[in-house]
């Protein structure tokens, strides 16, 4: 599913009888029509800043929006109205702004030393009664989302400006005395919530159904922000009574429309020439695609990779601007899958593989995702960091590989009573350590800084692997495939790490006697390295 732009209008007229397409109504009539909604349903006038506009030009350099940006113009006013309708109707004539004043970039006068000026989204400006909107010179799905959730804040901005009294909760200097959280926390919300003011921050996630739902997850594991949503909820129904509960229920369903995002521009067809007439990337992707009986995925307009749940997943495929990039993951992972054998591959049953540029999940980055539980596995890996001239990033998405496929490995090949299964496994680690997700852990809810508080726990090849014992094992078995000399190095100090290292040894040598596969594979070639053998392999700086 592509979100798309909005607002490409399509018109229809009667004639005779006949439904007929009637010629699309030009630009300037959109514009037109879009101002005099403004107008009708909010008070709000829209203006275009001038380069010496009066009302900013103490505090900033105005550009103008460029005639030939007509149309996207219109693109933007369209987004921000979409916004502006999900306000209690009438709230905006009485409490907002009386102007809307567009321009392609506002950029500060003043900034810190060494500071380039960028221009905000959107921004209040209390003294010409308006909010300050920019309409960059060209458009992105990216741009649309970002817009939306600075409408919000710079509105919100604009209404606390007349609510300055240290007696009113919602000030500032009300607020900066609400009770603060006794440890700071390591959550993307948590931390949007830490500043003295983050009242425009809080009053932003409501907007947004994902980070809405992760707000409320926030407030029941933590008191203090649950003060702050009581008091901002509280300032809100006495400006207005329809920001009552029913009001807030509704922002948080979340539609389908917004779950997934592409930010490839698909009207550039040509971006992936390069891509498509070079002759290595071809031939690595079409060994990848023989030996494992799968389709790489990698173009701009091909699918979104399959993710679990009802979150939002944001996504690009490569261009040829990252052609250096791509063709390097391409040939490294290819040379990686090759190690696996046959026997172990047919038994996979992989469908695809996504090599994607952007692969951002529930607000993290990701460079790699595994898709075990759906009938034909897939594997996605998110190169927007890889750096093909760094050896310590080629050794992470090394590794990265091998961690994803282990998972499909796992699933396929761990049994009832199997060196890998359930309480056989978490026996292994240290009296009294528990996982943070999956049976017989602690209660992920509550819990951000387990990995710290876990910090030192001999048992395992990364902090990561402490979440959940799937990635404690594959976290492991990715420092074998590749060698790691420092991860060898730790099994004549690590009991745990050797006992658990062992246990992978032997669910391996299990399938190779029930597939028949030879010792002289690449796979177990690489496994039954010792730590001799891991110093003189690993290139110098690989091992992390």
């Amino acid at each position: 599913m592509r979100r798309s732009l909005r607002h490409a209008l399509t018109f229809c007229c009667f004639g005779l009888g006949v439904l007929t397409a009637a010629e699309p109504i030009p630009v300037g009539q959109q514009l037109a029509d879009l101002k005099g909604r403004f107008k009708a349903q909010y008070d709000i006038e829209i203006r275009s800043a001038q380069a010496d506009d009066k009302a900013f030009e103490a505090a900033y350099e105005v550009t103008p929006v460029a005639a030939a940006n007509l149309s996207g113009t219109v693109k933007v006013l369209g987004w921000v109205e979409d916004e502006l309708k999900r306000y209690p109707a009438g709230f905006l004539k009485h409490h907002g702004p009386r102007n809307l004043v567009l321009a392609e970039a506002f950029l500060p006068k003043r900034s810190a030393a060494g500071i380039t000026p960028t221009s905000p989204s959107s921004f209040e400006f209390k003294a010409a009664e308006a909010i300050a909107l920019t309409v960059p010179a060209k458009l992105t799905a990216v741009q649309e989302f970002f817009k939306a959730r600075h409408i919000h804040q710079s509105l919100i901005g604009f209404l606390l400006q007349d609510h300055k009294t240290p007696a009113e909760l919602i000030s500032f200097d009300a607020w900066k005395k609400l009770p603060k959280a006794s440890t700071a926390s390591i959550t993307p919300i948590g931390k949007r919530l830490a500043g003295a003011d983050s009242r425009a921050a809080l009053f932003g996630l409501f907007w947004d159904p994902f980070e809405h739902l992760d707000l409320l997850a926030e407030a029941k594991a933590d008191p203090t922000i649950a003060k702050k949503l009581a008091v901002m909820k509280d300032f809100l129904a006495s400006q207005d009574k329809g920001f009552d509960q029913a009001f807030f229920d509704q922002l948080a369903i979340i539609p389908e429309s917004q779950r997934i995002v592409c930010t490839n521009d698909l009207t550039d067809l040509k971006s992936v020439d390069q891509i498509k007439k070079d002759p290595e990337i071809q031939a690595d992707l079409r060994q990848i695609e023989q030996k494992w009986g799968i389709t790489v995925l990698w173009a701009p307009g091909s699918p979104a990779p399959p993710m679990p749940a009802k979150v939002r997943l944001v996504y690009s495929y490569f261009t040829d601007k990252k052609i250096i990039q791509f063709k390097a993951f391409v040939h490294m992972l290819r040379e990686e899958l090759d190690m696996y054998p046959d026997a172990i591959v047919s038994r996979l049953g992989f469908g695809n593989i996504y090599i994607l540029d952007e692969f951002t999940y529930r607000d993290v980055k990701l460079a790699g995702q595994s898709f075990s539980w759906i009938p034909k596995p897939a594997v996605a890996y998110g190169l927007n960091s890889f750096k093909p001239e760094d050896v310590a990033s080629r050794a992470f998405f090394s590794r990265t590989t091998h961690h994803e496929v282990f998972h499909a490995m796992e699933r396929q090949f761990t049994r009832s009573g199997s060196p890998l299964f359930g309480a056989t496994w978490d026996a292994l680690n240290e009296p009294g350590f528990k996982y943070r997700i999956g049976p017989n852990s602690v209660s992920a809810e509550g819990q951000p800084t387990h990995t710290k508080d876990n910090k030192g726990r001999k048992g395992f090849a990364e902090p990561y692997g402490m979440n959940i014992a799937t990635d404690d094992r594959a976290t492991m078995y990715a420092r074998m495939m590749v060698a790691d000399q420092v991860f060898y190095g730790r099994l004549a100090t690590d009991p745990i790490l050797l006992a658990k290292t062992n246990r992978l040894q032997e669910f391996f040598r299990n399938i190779r006697q029930e597939l028949t596969i030879p010792a002289s594979s690449p796979l177990y070639q690489m496994l039954a390295r010792t730590p001799a053998d891991a110093a003189s392999a690993a290139p110098k700086g690989e091992a992390k």
